[in-house]
């Protein structure tokens, strides 16, 4: 689980990042318009790649929470369980014991 916050605050501040680069650019007024096109198409393929990359690590993140509360142990319906089990076998035992067994 470690891993994978540190892998969202890394997209995170990476989308920052590219999101103060695309500003910076905007502003800038002494670039030839073939390299501004050129800077524009890399900004949105890196920002394009940040999010699929950051919706793949979101993806893994609801799976592993999903199966962390998947596997979690319901001790409510495990007690009732065995309750259940536990009155069974004394039904069958009755008064004197199981059947066929030897006390």
């Amino acid at each position: 689980m470690l891993l994978l916050k540190e892998a969202e605050d890394h997209y995170a501040d990476a989308l920052r990042e590219l999101l103060a680069l695309r500003r910076s650019f905007q502003d800038r007024e002494d670039l030839p318009e073939a390299e501004m096109k050129r800077v524009v198409g890399t900004y949105a393929r890196a920002t394009q790649t940040l999010f699929d990359e950051r919706k793949k690590v979101e993806e893994l993140g609801k799976r592993i929470r999903g199966t962390v509360l998947a596997d979690a142990i319901d001790f409510d319906a495990v007690r009732d369980e065995i309750g259940r089990r536990l009155d069974r076998l004394r039904a069958v035992a009755g008064p004197v014991g199981v059947p066929g067994r030897a006390e």
